[in-house]
């Protein structure tokens, strides 16, 4: 069987090509999916293998992916209708805008 080599947490982090705190956040909110065996803790500082740290790197999701959870679920609806009503605005105003400009250029020509 092959020994494994540890790793810091900001090492792997680095090795995974993210920032230093990138594992040690993943770990804290993966905890629980974590196999056994693959991270241990001295005193304050934690150990992670490199079985562990290809274990991350198959079992997160790619960049980009949005994850699904119920407040981006609510947001999709949420934004639409502001958008649609913020863009609605945007357009009645230049619209009236250019029917003002239009009015005033034929007063002009006409008060002449």
């Amino acid at each position: 069987m092959k020994s494994s080599e540890w790793y810091s947490l900001s090492k792997a982090s680095e090795i995974l090509g993210n920032g230093t705190s990138y594992v040690s956040l993943w770990l804290r909110r993966h905890e629980k999916d974590m196999p056994e065996g693959m991270v241990i803790a001295s005193g304050k500082s934690k150990l992670i293998s490199d079985q562990g740290i290809e274990w991350i790197k198959k079992n997160t999701k790619k960049e980009g992916v949005l994850v699904s959870n119920k407040r981006a679920f609510e947001d999709k609806y949420l934004i639409l209708p502001l958008l649609d009503k913020a863009l609605n605005n945007y357009f009645t105003f230049f619209k009236n805008l250019s029917l003002l400009l239009i009015y005033s250029r034929v007063t002009l020509k006409v008060g002449r």
